[in-house]
């Protein structure tokens, strides 16, 4: 590359204004363009007037035919620079110009800057003052206005200042360049000047276009995004005035409103959301308020909810906007967005249903109940609302599960809220908080008398038993009442009380109610205080076993000890297994206890010098909760004892409950060949089917039939008819509670085998049982006890 084309790239580097691709250099070609046009009738104007001050200095200097041509070319020039304004005018402005039209415009600045050349060749000269004068001063006037007019193009500007200063450089070697070198000086000096700024100032309009262009090319791709978004969005935009009217309705406002676009505008945007003839609530009338309140303020909002009429249903919009404003800072309107949320608020109101809705039923679940009943927690000190807490739950619902299923059990739970719930006030809240239990809340009863009779109602509707899939299931229910504000203002602890007195209904004989009374917060303490030491009880081994004989009546020799389990509790002393048993049951704590009893009771017999077999009470609830058979299989395998030695005492309830589990749990004791004895025979329901259908070894008579026997003919022939009973089902037969030698007499007379009682010894701790049975080989016998 040649040194002239090098600084030819350098000076075309200098004179660029701005680095773009083509297509936009070509767009801000036309702004350049545009920018001297627009001062075309002052450039010839200024042309016009200097000319003519030129003439008209040198009038007399005999040049006229000089200067008549220069005029003449002038004017020419001044002419169709006029006319190309002119036309660009009129005619429509191009969008794009090629680097042609910047080439041009710099050949014109040139030309233009050659013919005002001539008049310092021809009239500069110190001689001559006056002309000298106005010569240099048009000169520097023309160097000066003529580059800043063509700031926009540099490279025009450029080439017009070169020639003219060029130009004048000639004028002042013709003259003499020894008595013009202060003017030769100050001429480079304007030139260099006149050349920096412009392209100093030409470089901040390129600077300014490009801004422009990149501000431009911001608004089309917001203007894209908006149409895409728009066109692909359930969202919409909207823009109102200050007046609340629409200035911008998108086609997607207009299609949710089922009009068009032309006739949104110009309408209040608030009236498109009244309600137009249709009747709001109160949740579709408070959204308006609202909305209308963040309209009367400029400040932003955001993802507010209106309700809108559409046809015969309510639509529901989210609304965001912010307020726009003029360069006062005064409020003229809004703009914003806003996106159907129908959908979505009915989803939130079915997942709010479901939080406060029992899914089974249909009624208040626990979180809505207890929402509710936080009523009575009043505050600011307001008196407390009255009302009745009543707790229910279905008695023996739990064999309804086991025995008919929990598909019947569920159809029954239906059926009891559809009764209860016919049952209520519109203003009572019936909640089901979990299983078998519900509660009523009954606002504004202030009595008993008032809350008696509406338990006695809720209890008739439970009086008929329910019919499902042809089978009929009874029902009934027990109450707890508490009344609030005299039971208590807190809404957990009235609902203890209610609890309580629930317990309390239950431990009355059930199918009744009960109120609660504030003795019941003691016995719930002591009953918490007793579950308490139970468990200490359990891990610092507080239990005992005590041994009662039973004896053969032909012979008096013991076949059997019965494990009686006691405790001995630190500060209480020996507490009696009638006050801690429920309680163990209640809570479960009997199947530890259990277990600790068989395995201890199977390692005592263990150690005994005679085949005595060992008799342990079994709870219900090790049948129905626990694994009685493992339990067994271990205390057995841990102590040694023959399985024929131990014999399980059961209830008849237990049979009762749940036949089917009570029959295989059976069958596979008595495949282990352990001995089960069917405990208080004749209490309970004595019915012939389960002694035909369980594999039992004993029955044993109940001592109150014993202690009867003797006065009452009629307890004797039950008695009789047990004993016949038994033989017929070749189950062996012990009777319980001896405690008369008359009792035994009459017991071997009627053919019992076994019996049990003080008459014979009362229970006594292991120790003392070695001592009583005799060496083995020899049948023990034990006298009878002669202080009675």
């Amino acid at each position: 590359m040649s040194m002239a084309s090098r600084w030819l790239d350098r000076l075309r580097s200098w004179l660029s204004i701005y680095d773009v691709d083509e297509a936009t250099a070509a767009q801000f070609r036309v702004q350049q363009i545009r920018a001297i046009q627009r001062l075309t009738p002052q450039t010839v104007g200024a042309n016009t007037f200097n000319a003519v001050i030129v003439c008209s200095t040198a009038a007399n200097a005999g040049l006229n035919w000089a200067l008549a041509c220069w005029m003449l070319v002038l004017l020419i020039l001044m002419g169709v620079t006029t006319r190309s304004w002119l036309h660009a005018k009129r005619g429509r402005a191009p969008r794009r110009a090629s680097a042609r039209v910047i080439r041009k415009a710099t050949h014109q600045a040139a030309i233009l800057a050659a013919v005002w050349t001539i008049p310092p060749f021809l009239l500069f000269t110190r001689d001559h003052v006056d002309a000298a004068l106005v010569t240099t001063t048009i000169s520097a006037g023309m160097l000066c206005a003529g580059g800043f007019a063509l700031m926009t193009v540099p490279q025009a500007a450029t080439a017009y200042v070169a020639v003219l200063t060029a130009g004048f450089i000639v004028a002042l070697f013709n003259d003499g360049i020894g008595r013009n070198i202060d003017l030769l000086l100050l001429l480079l000096v304007y030139a260099a000047i006149v050349v920096g700024s412009v392209v100093a100032s030409s470089r901040s309009f390129g600077a300014r276009l490009m801004a422009e262009a990149e501000a431009d090319r911001q608004k089309q791709l917001v203007g894209l995004l908006l149409n895409d978004f728009e066109e692909h969005s359930s969202d919409w935009l909207w823009e109102t005035n200050r007046d609340g009217c629409l200035v911008h309705a998108s086609a997607r406002l207009a299609q949710t409103l089922g009009v068009t676009p032309d006739a949104l505008q110009h309408r209040r945007f608030a009236d498109l959301l009244r309600f137009n003839g249709h009747h709001p609530g109160e949740v579709e009338t408070d959204s308006l308020n609202i909305l209308c309140g963040h309209l009367s303020q400029p400040i932003p909002f955001r993802d507010v909810p209106v309700a809108v009429p559409a046809g015969d249903a309510w639509r529901w919009w989210a609304l965001t906007a912010k307020p726009l404003f003029d360069d006062q800072k005064v409020h003229v309107g809004w703009r914003g967005v806003g996106s159907d949320i129908t959908e979505i608020r009915r989803a939130s109101l079915e997942l709010q249903n479901l939080a406060n809705v029992d899914s089974l039923t249909g009624l208040a679940n626990r979180h809505q109940f207890g929402r509710e009943l936080k009523r009575i927690a009043t505050t600011g000190g307001d008196p407390a609302p009255h009302c009745a807490l009543l707790f229910l739950d279905l008695d023996e619902f739990k064999h309804v599960n086991d025995s008919l299923g929990h598909v019947v059990g569920d159809r029954l739970l239906q059926i009891v809220a559809q009764r209860l719930s016919g049952r209520l006030r519109k203003d009572d809240l019936l909640a089901r908080l979990g299983g078998d239990e519900f509660a009523v809340i009954a606002w504004g009863i202030r009595t008993k008398e008032s809350a008696s009779a509406l338990a006695r109602t809720l209890l008739d509707a439970l009086r008929e038993p329910c019919e499902i899939d042809g089978v009929n299931v009874p029902i009934a229910s027990s109450i707890g009442i508490a009344l609030a504000p005299s039971d208590s203002a807190d809404p957990d602890t009235l609902l203890k009380h209610a609890d309580q007195a629930l317990y309390a209904a239950k431990a009355a004989g059930r199918r009744t109610w009960h109120f609660f009374a504030p003795d019941m917060d003691e016995q719930a303490r002591n009953r918490l205080a007793m579950v308490n030491d139970l468990r200490l009880a359990i891990r610092e081994e507080q239990f005992h076993l005590h041994f009662q004989p039973q004896v053969r009546l032909s012979d008096r020799s013991v076949v059997a000890f019965e494990a009686l389990l006691r405790w001995q509790h630190p500060s209480r002393g020996n507490v009696p297994p009638g006050e801690f048993i429920a309680f163990a049951e209640e809570t479960g704590l009997i199947l530890p206890i259990g277990r600790w009893v068989l395995r201890h009771a199977c390692h005592v017999a263990a150690t005994w010098p005679t085949p005595a077999r060992i008799a342990v009470n079994i709870s219900a609830i090790q049948f129905s909760r626990g694994d009685l058979v493992a339990d067994v299989r271990h205390a057995l395998a841990d102590s040694n004892l023959a399985p024929d030695r131990l014999e399980l005492e059961i209830t008849e309830s237990l049979l009762v409950d749940d036949r089917s589990t009570a029959k295989a749990t059976l069958t596979e004791l008595r495949a282990l060949g352990v001995r089960v004895a069917l405990d208080d025979f004749g209490t309970g329901y004595s019915s012939l089917a389960y002694l035909r259908s369980f594999p039992l070894t004993k029955l044993k008579i109940d001592r109150s039939f014993v202690i009867r026997m003797r006065e009452d003919d009629a307890t004797h022939a039950i008695v009789q008819a047990i004993i016949a009973l038994a033989k017929a089902l070749q189950l062996e037969t012990i009777a319980e509670g001896v405690e008369e030698a008359a009792d035994d007499t009459v017991l071997a007379q009627a053919g019992c085998l076994h019996g049990q009682g003080y008459l014979y010894a009362r229970p006594m701790p292991a120790d003392q049982v070695t001592a009583l049975l005799r060496p083995a080989g020899e049948r023990s016998r034990v006298e009878a006890i002669s202080a009675q």
